[in-house]
């Protein structure tokens, strides 16, 4: 058997000596690897399927370079380490309590999901959040508690808050305003408590969603409470209250949904809102809103798309410029109490084949639960099956008879419940 050259011999050791300085090159910083063995040792047992992420967490080997899931690493110039900069977690149902060390110690971290799971308890509280932080995901977990203030400093770089569908209580932190590079703020469906604190100081933020909470207090009843940066405000199932003022409208011009839905608002629709330069869905039904003010242009710059005032305590005629909005093509106003007859100008968007130079066809247009009278609109009685969806329900309307779609649902009010027509 030949020998190996010293040269060939020599080559090969250099090669391990370089594979090896390699391997430390690329090693996870030690306090990086402790806490990602910490959240794995939090996580119960019993809750890691063997076909999980978590499962393939093996510490024997080094995780930023062989863990096949789950965490992003970055070298750092001038570092022999590697550093964590993203924990992932998938949707396997692990369960268990977060420990202190996943926020406070990895001073790398950018984003940080464990969405969809069954994490519980209360959230560790003391330490702010990593000031390199831009996602923050544990929406669809089992949390309680409140909502540490202690997470929220004006160092955070914070952009995405993730946190619904839990079972968080309390109010929400009025240090949360302190984060001025947040953009997106999702707290639905938790059991939040109290009202809105001031947040007009958050000049990134563009999308809030709190549904399905109990706060209470007002929402738009003066400027400066919400940022002027907000394209979406959704805030349904909760218990707001007051009314909605002209100038709060008027203070966020970007806004392109107001969803308010199923609150305890009160006074008047302004006419402001139809005027808005944004607004394109505006949903406020199932509130107590007493009027509607008519447009202030009669509708005619109104960027509507949806309007939905249904299950409020509405009175009067169906407003006017309702028909004039040129991109209005979901309307709802059921179960209020308008009274007098169906405007022609609506029949007309509904029974239309195609756009106008001047409107859109109505698609949806929901007047049931009302004390509408008098005549149909003729043009209504050419309303095609396959056209847009229309209900007269539960008015006073006797000459709607069955054979038309819109009429069929609930039958028409009796005459005793029915005030004097007024068409």
């Amino acid at each position: 058997m030949a020998s190996i050259p010293p040269r060939v011999q020599l080559l090969e050791l250099v090669v391990v000596v370089l594979q090896q300085a390699a391997a430390a090159m690329v090693a996870t910083f030690p306090g990086d690897a402790a806490a990602l063995a910490s959240l794995k040792s939090a996580v119960d047992a019993a809750s890691v399927p063997a076909y999980s992420c978590l499962a393939s967490w093996d510490f024997a080997r080094d995780p930023c370079a062989v863990f096949p899931c789950g965490v992003r690493c970055y070298a750092p110039p001038n570092s022999s380490y590697h550093r964590v900069t993203g924990v992932s977690l998938d949707p396997a149902g692990y369960s268990g309590t977060l420990p202190t060390t996943v926020f406070a110690s990895l001073p790398f971290l950018a984003f940080l999901s464990l969405a969809s799971n069954r994490f519980h308890g209360a959230l560790p509280a003391g330490a702010p959040l990593q000031p390199g932080l831009r996602v923050l995901d544990l929406s669809g977990n089992a949390f309680t508690g409140e909502i540490p203030a202690s997470f929220f400093t004006p160092a955070s770089s914070l952009e995405e808050l993730y946190l619904s569908r839990n079972a968080f209580s309390g109010g929400i932190p009025p240090q949360v305003a302190s984060l001025g590079a947040l953009k997106r703020m999702e707290l639905q469906h938790n059991g939040l408590t109290g009202s809105l604190p001031l947040m007009g100081t958050m000049r990134s933020l563009a999308y809030l969603d709190l549904s399905g909470n109990a706060l209470s207090g007002s929402l738009l009843d003066a400027p400066g409470r919400l940022p002027s940066s907000l394209v979406s405000v959704v805030a349904r199932n909760n218990s707001f209250a007051g009314p909605l003022q002209a100038a709060a409208l008027a203070a966020l011009p970007a806004m392109r949904v107001l969803d308010l839905t199923g609150n305890a608002v009160t006074g008047a629709v302004p006419g402001a809102a139809f005027a808005h330069p944004s607004l394109q869905q505006l949903r406020l039904g199932s509130n107590q809103l007493g009027t509607v003010e008519e447009a202030p242009d009669g509708g005619a710059s109104s960027q509507l798309v949806e309007l939905d005032l249904g299950g409020n305590r509405l009175t009067g005629r169906l407003p006017g410029c309702v028909a004039a909005m040129p991109r209005l093509a979901v309307v709802g106003l059921d179960r209020n109490r308008f009274t007098g007859g169906v405007p022609n100008q609506y029949a007309a968007r509904a029974t239309a084949d195609g756009p106008t130079d001047k409107w859109v066809p109505f698609v949806r247009l929901m007047l049931q639960g009302n004390y509408l009278c008098g005549a149909l609109p003729s043009q209504l009685r050419q309303l095609k099956d396959e056209g847009a969806v229309v209900s007269l329900a539960d008015n006073c309307l006797p000459r709607c008879p069955h054979k038309f779609s819109f009429c069929q649902g609930a039958p028409q009010k009796s005459n005793a419940t029915c005030p004097k027509c007024y068409p």
